[in-house]
């Protein structure tokens, strides 16, 4: 026999997987949400009683709106008729969620999904992509506080009736959003603009990336700046010709180089490292990559090599490493990756080694200073 608190139990996994998905489009009378309660047999009943007789008045007492609880008649010969519950039957996701006492949660849910939905395009295909989306991310929607909320719904009526406004987020005219809120609320406003047939941009402007350069040869540095900071459109317009351009994974060591004639170097920026390919003066000249000695920095090489197959790395080796292991840490990251392609056969030998060693962190900063530039040199000399 199914007690009321085993039926809510069980109903309550059904409830927390589909909430989502009901919250967008909800169930009705024409296709319930049932569950036998498995009564007892004659024999079973004549056993005990006692049970039986608790279990009928537990669910005698059970009266949910909505909520159907199918009884019949049984004739036992040895407990005579008896008017037996076989099935509990919910009209409704409202109906199931006040048997499971989540009747607030519930009205949570579909008033905010309703109010949503008012923003979805009136084709139908485009509405059922809008709905789809909607039941993603209504769970982050339906715990926002109530003005949040509001604001996401504010920000995407506004995104809607602009999706091409040209400004920057700090300039959206919705009242109680800065810059700060936009990307903390980013998933919930993108994937239903995005579900509107807007751009994943938002429409808006996103202020240029810059990267830090520093002209090594004081002849190359523009106006005799020694450094700067710019968008890689602003520095595709210089004029160089630097020999070599030498790309360097971390600032620090991008601030200690010391002047190196002909020598351009670029702060990498990581996985994002292919952004200075297609700068025509990088593009005419040597291109020399030293990163980190770890997992990560090998597939940054790898990565950008796909763009530019003739870089080259220094102190990204298996001598190195060996050479210093003392100075590195554990680092267990990318274990599980195989070596990218694009790596030379020291490299990927590197690269295995650190895997060997359970995963190892050697950061380009922890060379020894003298033993760097000096290798560093003899392969500029290359």
């Amino acid at each position: 026999m199914i007690t009321v608190a085993e039926a809510r139990e069980r109903l309550s996994t059904l409830y927390r997987r589909k909430l989502a998905a009901w919250s967008v489009r909800p169930f009705d009378a024409t296709s319930p949400v049932a569950l036998g309660l498995k009564p007892p047999t004659d024999k079973k009943a004549a056993a005990d009683m006692s049970a039986v007789a608790g279990w009928l008045k537990q669910w005698s007492a059970v009266a949910v709106d909505g909520l159907q609880i199918d009884w019949e008649q049984r004739r036992w010969p040895n407990t005579g008729t008896q008017s037996i519950p076989v099935r509990l039957s919910a009209q409704s996701p409202a109906a199931l969620a006040r048997f499971l006492n989540r009747g607030k949660e519930w009205e949570l849910y579909r008033a905010r999904a309703l109010r949503l939905q008012s923003l979805a395009p009136r084709d139908s295909g485009a509405r059922e992509d809008f709905d789809r989306a909607l039941a993603r991310i209504i769970g982050k929607a339906a715990a926002l506080p109530h003005q949040d909320f509001e604001r996401v719904f504010h920000v995407l009526a506004w995104l809607t009736a602009h999706p091409d406004s040209g400004l920057y987020p700090r300039q959206l005219p919705v009242q109680g959003i800065d810059s700060k809120w936009l990307e903390r609320h980013a998933d919930i406003v993108r994937t239903l603009h995005v579900a509107t047939g807007g751009d994943p941009g938002l429409g808006l402007l996103a202020p240029a990336k810059l990267y830090r350069v520093r002209f090594l040869d004081p002849r190359l540095a523009p106006a005799g700046m020694g450094e700067l900071m710019a968008s890689p459109d602003t520095l595709s317009r210089l004029d160089l010709s630097a020999r070599t351009v030498l790309i360097v994974e971390n600032l620090q060591t991008l601030l200690s180089l010391p002047e190196l004639p002909g020598v351009v170097a670029l702060h990498g920026g990581g996985y994002d490292v292919r952004w200075c390919a297609p700068i025509p003066w990088v593009a005419a000249a040597n291109l020399l990559y030293w990163g980190d000695l770890d997992l990560d920095g090998l597939a940054i090489l790898a990565s950008l090599r796909s763009v530019r197959p003739d870089a080259r790395s220094v102190m990204m080796d298996p001598s190195t490493l060996q050479r210093f292991a003392q100075l590195a840490v554990p680092h267990a990251k990318g274990l599980t990756r195989a070596a990218p392609s694009g790596l030379q056969p020291k490299e990927v030998e590197a690269y295995k080694l650190l895997r060997a060693q359970g995963g190892l962190r050697f950061e380009q900063e922890r060379i020894p200073w003298d033993h760097a530039l000096a290798t560093l040199r003899t392969e500029l000399g290359r």
